[in-house]
């Protein structure tokens, strides 16, 4: 009889941690850099209670991800850490230096960059997006933006916001991937894309307070930033350059979603 070799997820099903754990720093042995699986172990240790190992994992994951310029899923990691252990003193003080962070990795010489594994085109589009926003920000409005943004969790085929709804917050997708639906004067339902890590919605709620432009459902289990309005308002009352700078990005997406509309318009009914 032929007997499938057990996974991971297999042993996780069971409880049995500590295997499933084995067999991630097993694969992990030929990708020692390789964020997915270095999650994996860091989520399986937290299931299995060891709080100190698991945050230990997710501290080295928002390292390399920092050194890759993935900054939001770097501060992702580390709201998942305050999280499950807060007021962490440490991470508090690496969540607020992430902007120095970035810039000494910018600066980093060829060979310190020639150890980090080339990304692949969607990961290089969705840095460009990401650092749309982030780039441009002064070290304190860095620090007070990041302050201020909240880690959610969504499970498949959630609702995060539905057209017409108030809107009061924009959102970044770090982990996952949303669709974007929106209706037709005739009440036709029109999918105009989908937005995966790094990509950006709700900022046309922070600029003008106006109903939601679209209805946004995740396609997977997925963790997004927050940022609501009532603390974008604050913020930009002492920095109105953050304003600027959301202003400049909306301009980009408002671009991309106008394209798809009439992509979908001029496709047969």
């Amino acid at each position: 009889m032929f007997w499938k070799k057990k996974s991971a997820e297999d042993y996780i099903g069971k409880k049995q941690y500590q295997k499933a754990i084995a067999l991630y720093r097993e694969k992990l042995q030929e990708q020692p850099r390789n964020t997915a699986l270095l999650m994996n172990i860091a989520d399986t240790l937290l299931m299995d209670k060891q709080v100190d190992h698991a945050i230990r994992e997710y501290k080295k994951i928002a390292v390399i991800q920092t050194e890759q310029g993935f900054i939001l899923k770097a501060i992702a990691v580390y709201k998942k850490i305050l999280k499950i252990q807060p007021g962490n003193a440490e991470v508090e003080h690496l969540l607020s230096n992430l902007s120095e962070r970035l810039a000494m990795t910018e600066q980093s010489s060829p060979v310190e960059k020639a150890k980090t594994p080339p990304l692949k085109e969607t990961e290089e589009a969705n840095l460009e997006i990401e650092n749309k926003l982030l780039k441009d920000l002064s070290p304190d409005e860095f620090k007070q933006v990041v302050a201020k943004l909240n880690l959610r969790h969504f499970e498949e085929g959630a609702v995060v916001v539905k057209e017409g709804d108030p809107g009061d917050s924009l959102f970044v997708v770090v982990h996952g991937e949303v669709r974007v639906l929106t209706r037709t004067p005739l009440n036709k339902e029109v999918f105009l894309a989908n937005l995966g890590e790094g990509e950006f919605f709700g900022e046309i709620a922070l600029l003008t307070g106006k109903p939601r432009t679209a209805t946004i459902i995740t396609n997977t289990r997925s963790e997004l930033l927050e940022l609501t309005k009532e603390d974008y308002e604050k913020i930009i009352l002492r920095y109105p350059n953050v304003k600027k700078v959301v202003e400049e990005f909306h301009v980009q997406r408002t671009y991309k979603t106008v394209e798809a509309m009439i992509q979908a318009a001029q496709e047969k009914p």
